[in-house]
């Protein structure tokens, strides 16, 4: 088989995958394989297919061989995984789930977050979309801009309820919903506006234990499709004012067709700013670099960059020579195998889950993480599907189960945990956890357990 082939295998496996998930009636947009498959298409099918003489030319056929049949093989045996790795028998042995839910601490907690989110964002003065400097302390308060996300969950939670309805509490979670997606929009970030497009969806359909008809399903892909080129469009464009006023003419003036140009499907927006250089900054081409350097040009770093999911914890206060793990290999890697001249600040792009699979030791690290990330998945899955009637477990599922993609085209799988969610989510998950688990307060009960699904 020759590159090209490998690709195709790829997107056959997938469309396999999808129409069989479909004829057997288990198709489930809410399980996370699906934004895994999205984000391995986007990576490994389009971008190997549309930067493909780049990458010959640069990396050579042979290696561009090998990246693309391992994409093959790495995608059939993480499926395997996922379906026979015993991911029910872990669900089944996790702790059981809060069956209540505070509207009192919803009412205290979800304001704070909301409030919180905002001035990260820039509305209530200064986030950290706005270039302003300050204090090291300002700077890292303004670094959680997710939370008004968290806050916005909270509420749709608490409002979509079946057992008591708050319609007030629902209408204040779709507005500041609606809100977080546009405002990351005028931001110019494409990941927030898209997560909270997916979240939204998610939080909306679990809480009544039902699924998007295929109708909504295709209006949310659109939709997302549609903010991430709208983020990307108007963080390039030179021809509008950066203001409310000049967005608002920026959309009147937006063509749909550039969503194909954030698909990686075509690169006409990027070719009419600025002269194509490389593509090793795509996930695909960051992919080759590190297999075409380490460990030949450059060492495996072993894993040493899943340490930051226990380092993230240790505050600099206590740790303050505290390394980031994993980093030094990172950047060692792009100054050996890069087109271009980098040095030791280098920090941009991401690699994707396979580069970064590359690095922690070659083929053997892409087995053993791709099986591990397989049984978290599935895992975490079949506990949302075994308690789907626990608010506390919908909450849960609707801000985390979009890091499927993440895992994909981050810098490394876990890159969503260290830099988002571990902060930003996790500690409201924790809190919802034991106040609903503990003496009751202002609670009502979840649906009828026997509703959730098998």
């Amino acid at each position: 088989m020759d590159d090209r082939q490998y690709v195709h295998a790829t997107a056959a496996l997938i469309a396999a995958y999808f129409l069989a998930s479909v004829v057997s009636r288990r198709f489930d947009p809410f399980a996370p394989v699906w934004l895994f498959l999205v984000g391995y298409i986007q990576v490994y099918v389009l971008q190997a297919y549309s930067y493909r003489e780049w990458a010959i030319s640069v990396r050579g056929v042979d290696l561009v061989t090998t990246a693309n049949q391992r994409a093959l093989w790495a995608l059939a045996w993480f499926l395997a995984v996922y379906h026979l790795g015993g991911g029910r028998l872990v669900a089944r042995r996790l702790p059981t789930p809060p069956r209540k839910w505070s509207n009192l601490a919803v009412g205290l907690l979800s304001p704070v977050l909301i409030v919180w989110g905002l001035y990260c964002t820039g509305i209530l003065g200064g986030g950290s979309a706005s270039g302003e400097l300050g204090s090291p302390e300002d700077a890292l308060l303004r670094s959680f801009p997710y939370v008004l996300m968290v806050g916005a969950v909270m509420l749709i939670v608490t409002g979509r309820r079946i057992s008591a309805p708050q319609p007030i509490y629902l209408a204040a979670g779709l507005f500041f919903a609606f809100s977080y997606m546009a405002i990351w929009m005028f931001n110019g970030k494409r990941s927030p506006a898209l997560i909270g497009v997916l979240a939204t969806v998610c939080a909306y359909y679990s809480t009544h234990m039902k699924r998007p008809s295929w109708g909504v399903l295709t209006a949310t892909a659109f939709v997302g499709a549609l903010v991430v080129a709208v983020a990307i469009g108007w963080r390039i464009d030179v021809t509008h004012d950066r203001s409310f006023i000049g967005f608002i003419e920026f959309m009147g003036d937006f063509d749909v067709s550039k969503i194909l140009d954030s698909l990686d499907i075509t690169d006409t927006a990027e070719q009419t700013s600025y002269e194509i250089i490389s593509y090793e900054t795509k996930e695909y081409g960051g992919y080759l670099l590190m297999l075409d350097t380490v460990p030949m040009k450059s060492d495996y770093d072993g894993g040493a960059n899943y340490l930051r999911m226990f380092s993230t914890f240790i505050p600099r206060i206590l740790w303050p020579t505290k390394p980031l793990y994993g980093r030094k290999q990172w950047v060692d890697a792009w100054i050996a195998g890069s087109e271009l001249e980098r040095d030791e600040d280098f920090t941009s792009p991401a690699i994707g889950i396979l580069g970064a699979t590359q690095l922690n030791g070659g083929a053997p690290a892409t087995v053993l993480v791709l099986a591990v990330l397989a049984l978290l998945l599935r895992s975490s899955y079949e506990y949302f599907r075994l308690h789907a009637d626990s608010p506390w477990v919908q909450f849960f599922w609707s801000i985390t189960f979009f890091n499927a993609w993440f895992m994909i085209v981050g810098d490394d799988p876990m890159t969503w945990f260290y830099f988002n969610w571990s902060f930003a989510s996790l500690p409201a998950i924790v809190i919802l956890w034991f106040v609903n688990k503990g003496p009751d307060v202002a609670w009502s009960p979840s649906a009828a357990t026997t509703a959730a699904a098998g």
